[in-house]
């Protein structure tokens, strides 16, 4: 009989661990909040997202700004408040402290002229990206994901699925257009590894036969 509770339960953690779906969280940063400084945290939920204003050109320090259409970065100059896109010297980086996936950011004030990057790294270096514009971003992250806005002050929503770091870095390359806002980021958790069930199975099912062995 103790056999036969010790499987049963093994099973059920393995059944519990494995068909436990990922969580999905979605920051949404429109609002009212104005210049935030260099940092800010948002959450959805349980989760939390740490945004990091950088500029890769510095002087000048940014700022995040927060406004109706979005998250962007202010330095203060006649683009401010949004990710401008000379030079690939401003940008956002998302910590989300742990990898996560990730499944879609959205764009907002993107127009055909508004070209943009998204990049992602486990390397947190990446936020220290003070010097080198682009080269410094090469040279710590992947490139994810590029393109275009799809209208005068439009949305844009980019797919992202099938990539999984711990940060996220959203910037504009050089051009004629006038730059974007982050409105929205989707991700999930990673999933419980396969590999760590089967070990948590085998620590529970010697646990129930060592309670077995003592019994007897």
């Amino acid at each position: 009989m103790l056999r036969f509770k010790n499987a049963a339960l093994a099973a059920a953690l393995s059944a519990a661990l494995m068909g436990a779906p990922a969580q999905a969280a979605t920051f949404t940063f429109a609002g009212l909040g104005g210049d935030l400084g260099e940092t800010a945290v948002f959450t959805d939920g349980a989760h939390s997202v740490t945004a990091i204003a950088i500029n890769t050109e510095q002087p000048p320090t940014p700022s995040l700004h927060q406004g109706l259409f979005g998250l962007g970065v202010n330095l203060g100059l006649l683009d401010s408040n949004q990710i401008d896109n000379v030079g690939d010297d401003e940008a956002i980086v998302f910590d989300f402290g742990v990898i996560v996936n990730f499944e879609s950011i959205t764009l907002s004030l993107a127009s055909f002229f508004d070209d943009y990057r998204i990049w992602g790294t486990n390397d947190g270096s990446v936020a220290s990206c003070t010097a080198g514009g682009l080269s410094c971003l090469t040279s710590v992250s992947s490139l994810i994901a590029s393109g275009a806005g799809s209208g005068l002050e439009g949305l844009v929503t980019v797919n992202l699925m099938g990539n999984a770091f711990r940060y996220l870095i959203a910037t504009v390359p050089g051009g004629s257009g006038d730059g974007y806002k982050v409105k929205s980021l989707a991700v999930s958790e990673v999933p419980v590894p396969g590999a760590l069930v089967l070990l948590l199975t085998g620590l529970a099912g010697l646990g129930f036969a060592g309670r077995r062995t003592a019994r007897a």
